[in-house]
């Protein structure tokens, strides 16, 4: 439970500093969770709001992020819009995590 809580706190982090659209304004500000779900709740919330008002801005930032253009030309082409907000921010959480073990593993040399 712990290192979920540590987990949530890095990725908040990074989803934070990747959505700073000025020196202290993000369209995601960070936000005091501690589990993995409730931060996905936070964050499909937010999306939807991002994706009705920011469509631009944000596809740049998801560009950003480095998810994948393939996945996202699917998500975008599907059939559900009502399913795009949550499935974004699995993607970003799933992304953000990735980068989290690729930094573990090359401050331990193992990369």
């Amino acid at each position: 439970m712990e290192e979920e809580k540590k987990q949530v706190v890095e990725i908040v982090k990074f989803v934070e500093k990747d959505f700073l659209i000025s020196d202290n304004n993000s369209l995601i500000p960070s936000t005091d969770l501690f589990s993995l779900e409730e931060y996905k709740k936070y964050l499909t919330e937010k999306l939807k709001i991002l994706l009705d008002e920011k469509f631009d801005t944000l596809v740049n930032i998801l560009y950003r992020i480095d998810i994948s253009e393939k996945k996202l030309s699917r998500l975008f082409s599907g059939n559900n819009r009502d399913s795009i907000p949550a499935s974004l921010a699995n993607m970003i959480i799933d992304r953000q995590l990735e980068k989290l073990r690729l930094r573990k593993l090359y401050k331990e040399g193992k990369l």
